[in-house]
Formats: structure tokens, C-alpha cells, sequence
């Protein structure tokens, strides 16, 4: 099954609005032990949505390439 690019780029927004919120969370002062994980997880996050903002941003131009 094929989805719409724009489809495609709300799915990512959303996602990256979630992810972001998760970020926050991660921010927030915690145990010290669980502090390490905390910071993986976050960095790993924010290096996600580095990734989908630059698909998406791929698929704009594509989108008003056709357009």
C-alpha cells in the first residue's frame, strides 16, 4: 500500500511532535542513577528528529517539485 507524500509528512510531524514531548520529559531532573539512560535515550531521540525533520523537508521539495 503506497501513501500520499503529504500523507507521509503529517505521520512525521506527529511523530515528531510526540518524540519532542518525550524529550522534554527526559529533561527534567531525575535519580541520579537513572541520569546516564536519561541522556542516551534523549540524545538518541533528538537524533531521530534530526533525521525525520530532513526526510520530511526531502519530501517538500519532491511535493512542490510535482506540483
Amino acid at each position: 500500500m503506497e501513501y500520499s507524500k503529504q500523507t507521509v509528512i503529517e505521520g512525521l510531524k506527529r511523530t515528531i511532535e510526540q518524540t519532542e514531548a518525550r524529550i522534554v520529559e527526559l529533561s527534567k531532573p531525575c535519580v541520579k542513577s537513572l541520569a546516564f539512560s536519561r541522556y542516551e535515550e534523549r540524545d538518541l531521540l533528538k537524533k531521530k528528529v534530526k533525521g525525520w525533520k530532513k526526510r520530511i523537508k526531502e519530501l517538500e521539495d519532491e511535493q512542490a517539485g510535482i506540483d
